[in-house]
């Protein structure tokens, strides 16, 4: 039974990530500069490689706004000095509504 609750939950997470990447307007490729980048801010901030990679591709694709509710994430990605503003999405939605 139990296996069985986990492979709904990792059907139900597959099928939501599908959901999101639809609504994608732009894709990062496994390019060597993003590579670099992640090793880069690994480096200097000491982020997962997860947190690294996701940073690098918003990064290399010169996103304005990167989103997380990971409060360490954003205090790291600050230190950085990144071009993208990396932000809570509540203080998103605050900061466009206002």
């Amino acid at each position: 039974m139990l296996k069985n609750c986990s492979y709904q939950s990792k059907r139900k997470r597959k099928y939501e990530i599908f959901r999101l990447a639809a609504l994608c307007k732009a894709r990062a490729g496994p390019e060597e500069e993003i590579y670099k980048l992640a090793k880069s801010f690994q480096k200097k901030e000491r982020l997962s490689a997860k947190d690294a990679i996701h940073l690098a591709c918003a990064s290399y694709d010169g996103a304005n706004v990167f989103l997380t509710c990971d409060d360490r994430v954003i205090r790291q990605a600050k230190r950085l000095k990144l071009e993208t503003v990396v932000m809570n999405p509540v203080d998103y939605i605050r900061q466009e509504v206002s």
